[in-house]
């Protein structure tokens, strides 16, 4: 009887830690599955507007008209000098109301960045939820459409419960592509130049005339998360190959700070030596089953003999 309640205790105690450990994995998993999901959905509906006629999209939206509607947002914002932008990393700011456009859960694209093997919903205002399932456009910032005067700040976590997100930030060099893609077109961007600032310090994501910019923005060190790492990108055109370094001059050089790099790849590692740990006590665990197992076979053998 002990020895049963034992086995039962340790068989437990194995599915435990075999959860905990594979936990992260799985739901790293399961997100990019539903990313794929939510991403499909959205091209979708995207090709039905390229295929219809004028901008009207499955629902009958007007999406010709929910365009200008953010047009008109971006240039109001710049007028009035993002007068409502009072934190780089706010949770509540919920800018544009898509859901009366026709889009019920904020979604207004998506983001792909090769360097960072990513591929992430892009959802309109910074609320929790809408943290949880993908990257976000920060309020009193430009929307994700592009053009003169614009500066679109997208957030997303560094990493959330095994969910990779923008984790591997520090990736990015000079030069990476960003595409932004929307209901409209996909637009590119290329990486100028990389920082970090104070949670509070506004004016280092904010419009800078003339330019047609996207900045990613996250948690900064890795897990601590004081302060926020900060990503500059310009449009992608003719010219831009080496970088524009009259705008790296005017983007500032923010404060010093230490990679996260090589905290990430160690808590990786331990990750891994941990699940291979936790294999190979199964593995043993199954062979000193079977092992014990043959030796009473053979034991009954004799003893009938």
């Amino acid at each position: 009887m002990k020895r049963v309640i034992f086995t039962t205790l340790a068989v437990l105690l194995f599915l435990a830690g075999a959860s905990l450990l594979l936990y992260p994995h799985a739901r790293s998993l399961m997100s990019e599955y539903e990313n794929g999901q939510e991403i499909s959905r959205f091209q979708d509906e995207k090709l039905r507007i390229e295929q219809g006629s004028g901008q009207e999209g499955s629902t009958g939206t007007d999406y010709g008209g929910l365009l200008q509607q953010m047009q008109e947002y971006n240039a109001s914002i710049y007028e009035n000098g993002q007068s409502g932008l009072v934190d780089a990393w706010s949770y509540e700011q919920n800018p544009f109301d898509l859901q009366a456009s026709g889009l019920p859960d904020d979604m207004v694209g998506y983001i792909t960045i090769d360097a960072m093997n990513l591929r992430m919903p892009l959802y309109v205002g910074a609320s929790r939820e809408n943290m949880l399932k993908g990257a976000v456009v920060l309020g009193q910032t430009s929307m994700p459409i592009g053009g003169e005067n614009t500066n679109c700040v997208i957030a997303a976590h560094r990493g959330n419960g095994g969910i990779p997100m923008f984790r591997e930030i520090e990736v990015l060099q000079a030069g990476d592509k960003v595409e932004i893609t929307n209901l409209w077109e996909t637009i590119e961007y290329q990486v100028e130049k990389c920082i970090v600032i104070e949670p509070d310090d506004v004016d280092a994501v904010k419009i800078l005339p003339g330019e047609d910019m996207v900045t990613l923005i996250t948690c900064h060190p890795y897990p601590q998360n004081y302060q926020r790492y900060v990503v500059y990108c310009k449009r992608a055109g003719e010219g831009q190959a080496d970088g524009d370094e009259e705008l790296q001059a005017r983007l500032g050089d923010g404060l010093p700070y230490e990679s996260s790099e090589e905290d990430i790849r160690t808590e990786q590692m331990l990750n891994l030596i941990a699940l291979g740990g936790l294999l190979t006590v199964f593995l043993l665990a199954v062979i000193f089953l079977f092992t014990r197992r043959k030796k009473k076979k053979r034991k009954r053998k004799r003893r009938d003999r």
